[in-house]
């Protein structure tokens, strides 16, 4: 069990997926703690937050090498949530995401 847990710990698409799930489940939640209304939500949490993450996947995958399926953790999961709580925008919002770590993965070279 121990062997198994060192993997998972050493496995950088277990932080993708973890972060993801704090971003996508967790983060609503305290904005709801915190009384911030659904504007501020969408606007600080699907815009500028989630975009800001969906870029550093990107980033992230290209620089440690990854496989290019860690780009679709982040909008796959995002999509579950959409599909269980809020409305339509969000599977666009997801594509967003997807695209623009897709574009960010190929914007960068592993040389820089």
């Amino acid at each position: 069990m121990k062997n198994i847990w060192k993997k998972v710990e050493k496995s950088k698409t277990t932080y993708i997926a973890l972060i993801s799930i704090i971003l996508v489940f967790i983060m609503p939640i305290l904005f709801n703690l915190f009384h911030l209304g659904r504007t501020n939500r969408i606007i600080w949490l699907f815009f500028i937050i989630n975009i800001l993450f969906a870029s550093f996947i990107g980033w992230f995958s290209k620089k440690y090498g990854l496989s290019f399926y860690n780009l679709v953790i982040f909008p796959v999961i995002f999509v579950i949530s959409v599909f269980v709580k809020y409305g339509r925008y969000g599977y666009f919002l997801a594509g967003i995401y997807l695209v623009l770590s897709i574009l960010i993965y190929f914007l960068f070279d592993k040389e820089n």
